[in-house]
């Protein structure tokens, strides 16, 4: 590639030269527009540039920045320069995350001034970790290079790295600050917090290495291929948990010695980033060694992108469909529309006026199982992906699930809806209540990344179903709401015979309902109807589990009673009840924050009992409304 161009053409225009350019591919043939072959064309679809490349490059440096205006195109030019030098068959990916300075501008620049610059686009700031993994899908090395944009680390070092990965047959060469060769020029402050987090992380994982921050990593394309589809962690411990996943792996990984000459970017560390590395390390601790979550084989992102349709049943445009409508129109995903379904025609919102491929169909007052079946029957792709409207979707939501959907025995990928890091406190209360296994006995993968499964039921806010599976006039029932997932789960499963796959990283964020009141109503709503379908649709509602809460209500009531009338069960009530609100204070600390944990805990009680009544209401009727 010579020279890379912004062109901007329809949807239709790029699947036609996606096409053409497969059939060139396949011939001495050369198309040119402009003077520029096709393969150099970069369109601008969704949330970036993307180029329109099928073949393989030998080195891809991705390198994320975030408002970095006054270094970034110092840092392509000379990134550019060394790679001019030594390499014929290269590029240089750069990740735009979200800046708001003009960075934007100097990347455009380098790339008018330097040949094989990719420049990728995110219009809001998604965090390093999402920044390179992003950058990685779009690129095409068989060695994939990472580097900061901050020019701390030159790029002169690249090819050292390469020259130790051939000589050493490694799968991955790191950066080291702590490589007895390295030479520092290095605030002692960060000195102190980079051996810290060393010595806590050689306690938790023994990996083979001494320092997983430093910004400059090569890896062999196999690696990243094999890893990055488990990570779960794109800002504060993504390398740390990509080198932890790869060592797991069996994965070789050498560390080399570095120039560093801090440039001073570096800002005041905060007790919330602290918090958070934390967090995110105890937690890909707590998946390697607990659930063996990163035992599960996982595909890579599909290259094949079949047609797909997110349906959006919603009341109105609220803020919460404003968020969802403007995320998925960013997905990294070239073949999608989107079907937002509202009670009425409102004037579209100028916000969403700008989305390519948006379908607004007003449904009049009916539940959410038939606004879904009107878009199911307008709609002809070939994946249906459901979500609903109070929730938005991982930017590679669609692109992960396409993977899986090339087995044709399954109907359905569905994977976890997280609570959103920004909602309020009582929100996340909420959301970690679901979690915990006193509520969600084994199904807390819905709100959780857990190991991937078959699953029988799953809910609609997160369920990606093929086109030909369902009856195109009557996907959903639509004489239930909830529980109209439910039915259909169990059409596709026990009926067709087919399977739902649950994948962690087909993920959603679901904002929730905040403690107490509109979380208790949920759960009502769902327990009355679980307990009603345990005598319509045994074959996936009567399960232990779901009777569990009720039982438990019932013991509170007949013990209590009991105890009163004869004095020794008293003590052995006591006895029970103090065990139970012992193990509800130890499944309510999930946070590090004081105040969530505080909440949660009456959260679990309150929902165990709520629950627990719904159940047996839903149980006594004999018929169930659809609201």
């Amino acid at each position: 590639m010579t020279k890379t161009y912004k062109t901007y053409i329809s949807d239709n225009l790029v699947y036609a030269c996606k096409h053409a350019l497969a059939v060139l591919s396949r011939s001495d043939n050369c198309f040119n527009l402009n003077g520029e072959s096709l393969s150099e064309i970069v369109c601008q679809k969704g949330s970036g540039l993307k180029m329109l490349e099928s073949k393989r490059k030998d080195l891809s440096v991705i390198i994320p920045t975030h408002n970095e205006a006054n270094v970034i195109f110092q840092m392509v030019s000379e990134t550019a320069r060394v790679l001019e030098a030594s390499f014929a068959d290269y590029e240089i990916v750069v990740v735009n995350d979200g800046s708001t300075d003009s960075t934007a501008d100097e990347i455009e620049r380098a790339a008018s001034n330097f040949k094989n610059v990719l420049v990728l686009n995110i219009p809001e700031n998604i965090g390093k970790g999402n920044a390179l993994m992003r950058g990685f899908w779009e690129s095409s090395g068989d060695v994939v290079c990472f580097i900061d944009a901050d020019l701390d680390l030159h790029p002169s070092h690249i090819t050292s790295f390469l020259s130790l990965m051939k000589e050493n047959n490694a799968d991955c060469v790191i950066g080291s600050k702590r490589h007895p060769l390295s030479k520092l020029d290095y605030p002692f402050h960060r000195k102190i917090f980079s051996s810290i987090y060393y010595m806590f992380t050689r306690v938790l994982f023994n990996l083979p290495v001494k320092d997983t921050q430093t910004g400059i990593k090569l890896f062999k394309r196999e690696l990243l291929e094999k890893t990055f589809p488990r990570i779960l962690c794109k800002q504060y411990a993504m390398d740390l948990e990509l080198l932890a996943v790869a060592h797991r792996l069996g994965f070789s990984i050498l560390e080399a010695p570095i120039n560093l000459t801090f440039q001073g970017k570096f800002g005041r560390i905060k007790w919330s980033d602290i918090r958070n590395i934390i967090i995110d390390t105890l937690a890909v601790f707590y998946r390697t060694y607990f659930l063996k979550y990163y035992d599960s084989p996982m595909l890579p992102p599909s290259k094949h992108e079949p047609s797909a349709s997110i349906i959006i049943p919603t009341k109105s445009i609220d803020r919460y469909a404003l968020e969802c409508l403007s995320k998925c129109s960013h997905l990294d995903y070239s073949n999608f529309d989107i079907w937002l379904v509202p009670d009425e025609n409102t004037q579209l919102n100028t916000k969403i006026e700008h989305i390519q491929n948006l379908h607004i169909e007003p449904s009049g007052k009916v539940g959410p199982s038939a606004k879904r079946n009107i878009a199911v029957r307008k709609s002809n792709s070939e994946i249906l992906g459901f979500i609903d409207s109070d929730a938005w979707p991982d930017a590679l939501w669609l692109k992960n699930a396409a993977s899986y959907f090339k087995d044709r025995k399954v109907a359905a990928v569905c994977g976890p809806a997280l609570t959103p890091p920004e909602d309020s406190i009582r929100q996340r209360a909420g959301g970690l209540v679901y979690t915990s296994s006193l509520v969600s006995a084994n199904t807390t993968f819905r709100y959780a990344p857990r190991a991937m499964r078959e699953v029988d039921d799953y809910p609609s806010c997160n369920l990606l179903v093929r086109r030909s599976e369902l009856d195109s006039q009557c996907a959903f029932p639509e004489e239930f709401w909830p529980g109209e997932d439910t039915v259909l789960c169990l059409k596709l499963t026990k009926e067709k015979g087919k399977k739902i796959l649950y994948v962690p990283n087909v993920t959603v964020f679901h904002h929730r309902r905040p403690l107490f009141i509109p979380h208790l109503r949920q759960v009502f709503s769902y327990a009355r109807h679980r307990g009603f379908f345990v005598k319509k649709f045994p074959e996936t509602s009567r399960k232990l589990k779901y009777f569990v809460p009720s039982i438990f209500v019932i013991w509170l009531v007949i013990g209590l009673a009991l105890s009163f009338v004869f004095k020794p069960l008293l003590y052995a009530f006591l006895g029970v009840l103090g065990f139970y609100l012992l193990m509800c204070a130890f499944s309510s600390v999930k946070s590090l924050e004081p105040l969530v944990n505080l909440y949660i805990f009456p959260g679990i009680i309150l929902t165990n009992i709520t629950y627990g009544i719904g159940f047996i209401l839903g149980l006594l009727s004999r018929r169930m409304s659809d609201s």
